[in-house]
């Protein structure tokens, strides 16, 4: 039997990642959705499947957002890392709020979904069939994994999302070695990200600064894995500044309190949260504008959430600073690149200077281009970005078997 991958979305595109590998079994890659569109309507993988199982990498709604759907019509199993069905509950049940009627899935899908989860640990091997599966950290947020199966004589990996350079979360990824055909994430393979010391240095600097004239620093923040770097970073930094905490990133920083094996050390976190004030009330939000200090809240892409009110409450003295990528015509993208945001279809001034730094939990190219030297595959697939194909064309100039697959493409592996 030959074994090929059905590439079902995140082909030459950011989101829905999903892809179907053909062994002696039919296994389901990530089943998630592309929430930020041109359309203006989120976008989802084919429903037209029937895997025998499926892996999750990580809970990111990208990759995961779609899997209560598969439970329309099936009962397999799906498998993924402890911390992911905790997460995807938090994720999924929000998106169920906001979304409503316009999400193809409803509450007894995700019921069904949550009653078939498999947790399996990283490094500890597994078998569907005659295909071996083995999680190993992929450094990006809680319980991401990299995946690996082995099927008679051929390796298949699959990154998903991954970083190797180490931050205060997660030690980072290592490479996985000996593989035949690499299924990795292109999202920055046309550039690096600045060092870890750089930004921190430059994040420091500007709080000390802000702080010292009264006023505010804004962290607009997404909930999962950036609101926990960012409570770690300014902690390690500094100490006695106000921090505030709003918006789902408390609740996702409590699971990862609760999975405390898949942070690089919880002990240290948890002393870090406990210094932090989470907001829960009204009194709350109006201490977090009027303290000179640090609120970190989502949305990340202002979005929506408290961020939106504590743009427009906190002092002259305060300072706005993104620390991820923002979609194009999502607020954070117009405050950033056209100085204005909508909330309720009106088109609003925020008169606050507005900085950006770049704390991406993505691989950049230097590591992308490691992950690939060492892995040393036959075949390499790349997803997961807007314009692999370039990418590819670079890594068959380099003597490397490279594809960059259309959405619906079949590669043989």
């Amino acid at each position: 039997m030959g074994i090929f991958l059905d590439c079902l979305g995140a082909s030459r595109e950011v989101g829905r990642s999903a892809f179907m590998l053909h062994t002696d079994r039919q296994i389901l890659l990530d089943y998630g959705i592309k929430i930020f569109d041109d359309t203006g309507h989120p976008k989802y993988p084919s429903e037209n499947i029937r895997p025998d199982a499926m892996l999750l990498s990580h809970s990111h709604m990208d990759h995961s957002g779609y899997v209560p759907a598969i439970y329309k019509h099936s009962k397999i199993k799906w498998f993924g890392t402890p911390p992911n069905p905790d997460i995807c509950e938090v994720l999924w049940m929000d998106s169920m709020k906001i979304m409503e009627k316009n999400l193809p899935y409803h509450i007894k899908h995700f019921n069904r979904a949550m009653k078939h989860f498999n947790p399996i640990p990283n490094g500890q091997p597994f078998h569907l069939g005659g295909t071996e599966i083995t999680f190993t950290d992929a450094g990006h947020i809680s319980g991401a994994s990299i995946i690996t199966a082995d099927y008679r004589d051929k390796r298949i990996c699959y990154t998903g999302d991954f970083k190797m350079a180490e931050t205060e979360m997660h030690k980072g990824a290592k490479p996985v070695k000996d593989v035949d055909a690499l299924i990795i994430e292109s999202t920055y393979a046309q550039r690096d990200h600045p060092t870890r010391e750089e930004l921190e240095r430059i994040m420091v600097s500007e709080i000390k600064e802000t702080v010292d004239r009264g006023g505010t620093v804004i962290f607009p923040s997404f909930a999962l894995g950036r609101t926990q770097e960012l409570i770690a970073t300014v902690r390690k930094h500094l100490k006695h500044v106000p921090v505030f905490v709003d918006g789902m990133g408390k609740e996702l920083t409590n699971i990862y309190l609760r999975h405390g094996q898949y942070i690089k050390d919880a002990k240290k976190f948890r002393k870090q949260t406990k210094s932090v004030n989470m907001v829960h009330s009204i009194p709350d939000k109006k201490a977090a504008s009027r303290t000179p200090g640090v609120i970190i809240t989502t949305a990340g892409m202002l979005s929506g959430g408290p961020v939106l009110n504590y743009l427009f409450n906190v002092n002259k003295h305060s300072k706005l600073i993104f620390t991820g990528y923002c979609v194009e015509e999502t607020n954070g993208w117009k405050l950033q690149n056209e100085g204005y945001i909508t909330v309720d279809e009106q088109d609003l001034s925020v008169d606050l200077p507005v900085g950006y730094l770049d704390f991406s939990a993505h691989a950049g190219r230097s590591d992308l281009l490691k992950f690939i030297k060492e892995a040393n595959p036959e075949k390499i697939i790349l997803v997961h970005g807007d314009a692999p194909e370039t990418f590819a064309a670079e890594l068959r100039e380099k003597g490397y078997d490279a594809v960059a697959p259309m959405l619906g493409e079949r590669i043989e592996l």
